[in-house]
């Protein structure tokens, strides 16, 4: 699990630079170059480098319970598992099988949600997600989720919608401070989530 971490670290120190891009051009007012892009796609990398760490959490966690390095959760145990996995263990070995099962199953889904995290982490760890999460981040559940729920909800309004407002058809207004605290807020949750399943 420790390559997913770092791999996260790394996904969010890339995005931290291009932010830098904003902040090291001076350019007059008005001016012809807009950065604001830049900062949207900030936005959009950000819960995507919380999506990605979800996602391969979860696959490392299910192929340490397949190989008997980590106790099944219920949730594991009713896991389903295509009849094209068992046809596959027998040509190739089966933590391959199942682990390319699990990127067949899980890699359309999105792990971006409060409840839709809570239920990947499930699928190999029966910790108390967001309760163990507020604890360690010093805030409410209520809290964290919404925050969360903000953030991706403006991704998706990004990547959705071209971040155009529907009524005035503009761009919807962003700063360098959105982007800052959406990467703060992203960087701290991935690391409590990592430190909390481990």
């Amino acid at each position: 699990m420790v390559s997913v971490f770092l791999q996260f670290q790394t996904n969010i120190e890339e995005i931290k630079k291009t932010h830098l891009i904003t902040k090291s051009l001076i350019l007059p007012t008005p001016s012809i170059i807009d950065t604001s892009n830049v900062l949207r796609s900030c936005i959009v990398l950000t819960v995507s480098a919380l999506d990605h760490l979800i996602h391969e959490l979860t696959i490392v966690g299910m192929k340490e319970i397949f190989n008997g390095i980590r106790t099944a959760t219920s949730k594991y145990e009713k896991h389903q598992i295509s009849l094209a996995f068992y046809h596959g263990i027998s040509q190739t070995p089966p933590v391959i099988s199942f682990e390319t099962e699990l990127r067949e199953k899980l890699g359309w889904q999105t792990f971006q949600r409060p409840n839709k995290i809570k239920e990947a982490i499930s699928l190999f760890h029966s910790v108390q997600l967001w309760q163990q999460v507020s604890i360690s981040l010093g805030s409410t559940e209520a809290n964290i989720k919404n925050q969360l729920n903000l953030i991706v909800d403006r991704r998706n309004m990004i990547a959705h919608e071209a971040d155009i407002e529907p009524i005035y058809k503009t761009k919807r207004n962003i700063s360098d401070y959105d982007v800052e605290v959406s990467i703060d807020f992203i960087e701290k949750l991935g690391t409590t989530i990592y430190n909390l399943v481990k």
